[in-house]
């Protein structure tokens, strides 16, 4: 393969690694902002006094065991994304290293290519 190549090959892979770091930062952002409402899901507290019967029980096991569940699996999903896109950036690393190793390795035999050209 030629420098050409894997200098091509090495700039898609530095993009493709920036735009992860750029979605993951993103991705924590929302992640804070949408743990910073996890509490208001089960906010106000009913009591005796405020609400009470069949419709508050009903209610309060809506929102306990349907939208705080539901919330609850998103923060999960949440987390198995951040572990998959931070898998690709240390994959698209090792690839990164890999190719700029062949650029050097290839940049060395072209060197050492001109190198006996010149003295034959």
């Amino acid at each position: 393969m030629s420098l050409f190549y894997y200098y091509g090959l090495l700039k898609e892979k530095e993009e493709q690694l920036q735009r992860l770091k750029k979605s993951y930062t993103q991705l924590q952002g929302i992640k804070q902002e949408f743990s910073s409402y996890r509490m208001s899901i089960k906010s106000p507290e009913f009591s005796a006094f405020t609400w009470q019967g069949s419709l508050a029980t009903k209610f309060e096991y809506i929102r306990n065991e349907g939208m705080f569940h539901y919330y609850q699996d998103i923060e999960t999903q949440l987390i198995n994304i951040f572990s998959a896109i931070g898998s690709k950036m240390q994959f698209l690393e090792s690839e990164i290293t890999s190719i700029k190793q062949s650029i050097a390795l290839l940049e060395l035999q072209l060197a050492e290519e001109k190198a006996l050209k010149k003295y034959n």
